[in-house]
């Protein structure tokens, strides 16, 4: 239902309440009485609330609620139903301590409520919102969105505070920052009280202070009718009013539409409706108890108490209530909590098939599978954007439970079967190679934080295969507009083809070897790419890339010249950048320098070399470090073989600009990968002084005396350099040695960086070598390996 007709609908709710209440106050003329239905009705409507309250404390765990915040929601509702029953104050004027106690109660629990929604819309727009969001410069946003990012950086620095005194000291103001920033429901509730002093303070003061304390007062001796007053006049009430809307006003502020936070985390709609809600019937309400004056204290007290539930029940109901029930509907909480998984398979298998084929023949989708799926998804990339990732792995497997027809729960192991496959329409079809290609994400992210994790190395590689599997054999593929939604799985099943162990052969093909498997991946995503010129661009680098990898690198430099014909760097790398996160053609063409030099063909090289540093490079942007250096590294190299300390310099100049120096500006933001270019900088360095004594030499010579590198830098270096992370070690070690050894005050070291050099060398023999001896990876690789080992070995051996 749309925020505007539940905005009639509780206008007129409310209305046919007051009428109906009316009423009743018309026909009680014992105050006992009128006490009696008043205290029920205000009761039950208490009862009501703290019964939505629990029902979403009870779902705070549930995956598909939990970034709706159900614990601050639960506290929310509670507040209004505390405001609500507070309301039976207004029927005891004549009494000094419900007086006192009704404007504190009331407009506390209000402000409360309040400061949770600025809380709630602080915490998901803080954890969500990219980090260039919080340092975007004046003339990127408008007023509007100026003053909205002053609130959120004022309520950020209050969260720090809090943790700051929490942790008495230990936690430094600012260090928890950035786009995966880990706030917590503590942390929003600090914001929320920190928020709430003002108002506190106010009542205090009102309640404990005899000049302005609010007491009964008798206005008709004969009649018995008394009223609340205080000897300070209105001004107490007034400020306390104030110090209530301003929170929902700051609200409204920070749910404004502003970029990364879906429409769904966004209460901007709902506190409009229910602040339009609120209006009509204060205008009802307030203007009557104006009237009526102190004559009718029975009238006067529920108009009162109408009063405040005007503002109290549509908010507890739009923001709350309301969203419990979309939510739950449409992500099919409710269908799993009411029905077995026999029913809910039925169910599923009946909403498919009934709408699997039309007349033509074609698959059709099922509008509310889609629906649920999107939600879902939603959801999902909230958790990975906080860092969650189990929990995002747990909402992509919902989704693609949402296509099981047979009513199982999805498994990473089975997958889907024919049958479910054929009976997938084209958004179906989508929706699920999408959420294939992102758990293989997702399980590549375990594998980074564990290299040891063979489930998520096996479910990683396991969700790619499928998605190209289920593309191929969905009948549903001929009716897809845009075929470009499988582009990307090529494209990481590429990535991982590049770091799997040797031996390992990649699930779902037939028996195939991994080179034939490799072969064939790359020619069916050239061919998938056809007419679309950036795809193809990339699809060629991976073919390029393939056929390096089996030491056919003649065909690879043929494949990178037919790319060189299509591949614009102007129009095409920012693209490839935004689809790819990174330019694999540049890539490709600056590693084919390297071999070009290799066999022989040197002028080339470095024409090829200047190309890419003038044309290429420029079109990368400053902060793409890690692709600056996969491009650069292979082109240093390059230059340093020229044996040139001119050519040299120059590698050591363009690494440095472009690559180290960035990265040391950038510290621990840097990719983790940049933290260990020391080795090759130290090769370029010894390369451009001559094999002479350098500045820093004995900070370079201690550093490569003390390494302790992890497993994945060999594999990734190997994959992605052409050459093994530990052979790149050793050179800088042989680099080193020979300098040290024509320098009387390092002489000692020599004999050491050599030892150390062939220590590596034995590690790069495992990586690159069978065990039976032959090369396993790289050709080229392995010639450097041979190399660097012959000068150790020379530089070892006794004079």
């Amino acid at each position: 239902m749309k925020a505007s007709n539940r905005q009639h609908y509780i206008a007129a709710g409310g209305l046919a309440l007051l009428v109906a209440l009316a009423a009743v106050i018309g026909s009680v003329d014992s105050i006992t009485s009128f006490r009696v239905c008043f205290g029920v009705l205000l009761f039950t409507i208490c009862v009501v609330q703290l019964k939505v309250a629990a029902d979403l404390y009870k779902h705070r765990n549930n995956l598909l609620l939990q970034l709706f915040q159900l614990d601050s929601l639960s506290l929310f509702v509670a507040a209004g139903a505390i405001a609500s029953i507070a309301s039976f104050l207004f029927a005891f004027s004549e009494y000094d301590a419900t007086c006192a106690l009704r404007q504190p109660i009331i407009l506390t629990s209000i402000t409360f409520m309040g400061n949770l929604l600025i809380g709630r819309a602080w915490r998901i727009g803080s954890i969500i919102s990219s980090t260039a969001a919080f340092v975007a410069s004046s003339d990127k946003i408008d007023a509007v969105g100026m003053a909205r990012l002053n609130v959120m950086n004022v309520l950020s620095t209050l969260s720090q505070l809090g943790r700051y005194v929490g942790s008495s000291g230990r936690e430094k103001i600012g260090s928890n920052s950035g786009i995966r920033r880990t706030l917590t429901f503590a942390d929003s509730t600090f914001v929320v009280m920190v928020l709430l002093i003002p108002q506190l303070v106010l009542q205090i003061i009102n309640f404990s202070v005899p000049s302005v304390k609010m007491g009964s007062v008798e206005i008709l001796e004969d009649e018995g009718h008394y009223t609340c007053e205080s000897r300070a006049g209105p001004y107490v009430l007034v400020v306390g009013i104030v110090l209530a809307a301003i929170p929902f006003g700051i609200s409204l502020l920070i749910n404004i539409e502003s970029k990364g936070i879906p429409d769904k985390f966004r209460e901007l709609d709902d506190i409009v409706a229910s602040m339009t809600s609120s209006f009509w019937m204060l205008l009802a309400t307030l203007p009557t108890v104006g009237m009526i004056g102190q004559t009718q204290p029975n009238a006067r007290a529920y108009l009162l108490a109408a009063s405040v539930l005007s503002f109290v029940l549509p908010l507890s109901y739009n923001i709350a209530q309301t969203r419990l029930q979309n939510v739950t509907m449409s992500t099919g909480l409710a269908r799993g909590n009411a029905n077995s998984k026999q029913g809910s398979s039925i169910q599923r298998q009946t909403k498919r098939t009934s709408s699997s084929s039309s007349r033509d023949g074609k698959v059709k989708d099922d509008p509310q599978i889609l629906q649920a799926a999107e939600e879902t998804a939603i959801m999902g990339k909230m958790f990975d954007t906080m860092g969650s990732t189990s929990k995002a792995v747990a909402m992509n497997r919902d989704i693609l439970t949402l296509f099981k027809v047979e009513g199982d729960d999805f498994s990473w192991e089975a997958g889907f079967t024919l049958p479910e496959i054929h009976s997938l329409g084209p958004k179906s079809l989508e929706v699920v190679v999408k959420t294939l290609l992102g758990s293989s994400k997702l399980w590549r992210s375990f594998l980074y934080m564990n290299s040891d994790n063979e489930e998520a190395k096996r479910r990683g590689i396991k969700c790619c295969t499928d998605a190209l599997d289920i593309f191929d054999r969905a009948p549903a593929k001929t009716q897809v507009s845009d075929r470009s939604v499988i582009f990307p799985v090529y494209s990481l099943m590429s990535n991982i083809a590049k770091t799997m162990a040797y031996e390992y052969v990649p699930p779902n093909t037939n028996n195939m070897s991994r080179e034939e498997f490799e072969k064939t991946l790359s020619e069916n995503f050239v061919k998938e790419t056809h007419y679309q010129q950036y795809h193809q661009c990339r699809a060629l680098a991976l073919q390029a890339d393939v056929m390096r990898r089996q030491g056919k690198y003649e065909d690879a430099l043929s494949v990178i010249d037919e790319m060189k014909s299509i591949y614009n760097p102007h129009l095409h790398s920012r693209v490839l950048m935004k689809e790819y996160i990174t330019d694999h053609c540049v890539e490709i063409i600056a590693a084919s320098t390297f071999w070009l030099h290799h066999f022989g063909r040197n002028d080339e090289a470095l024409r090829l070399c200047d190309q890419v540093v003038d044309t290429m490079l420029p079109e990368i942007e400053a902060i793409e470090l890690v692709t600056k250096s996969t491009i650069l590294t292979p082109i240093c190299r390059t230059l340093a073989k020229q044996r040139q300390s001119g050519a040299a310099k120059k590698a050591l100049e363009l690494y440095r600009t472009h690559v180290s120096d960035p990265a040391t500006l950038a510290g621990g933001k840097a990719h983790p990968a940049l933290g260990k270019r020391m080795p090759f900088l130290i090769i370029l360095k010894c390369y451009s002084s001559g094999d002479e004594a350098y500045d820093d030499l004995s900070t370079d010579v201690a550093y490569m005396l003390n390494r302790n590198d992890p497993v994945w830098l060999e594999t990734t270096c190997l994959a992605f350099l052409d050459a093994a992370w530990s052979t790149m070690c050793a050179q800088a070690c042989m680099c080193l040695a020979k300098i040290t050894g024509c320098n009387s005050q390092l002489q000692d070291k020599s004999s050491a960086l050599i030892k150390e050099g062939l220590k590596f060398l034995e590690v790069s023999a495992k990586t690159l070598k069978k065990e039976d001896g032959t090369i396993g990876n790289s050709m080229m690789a392995h010639s450097n390996y041979s190399q660097i080992l012959s000068e150790l070995e020379n530089l070892s051996s006794p004079v």
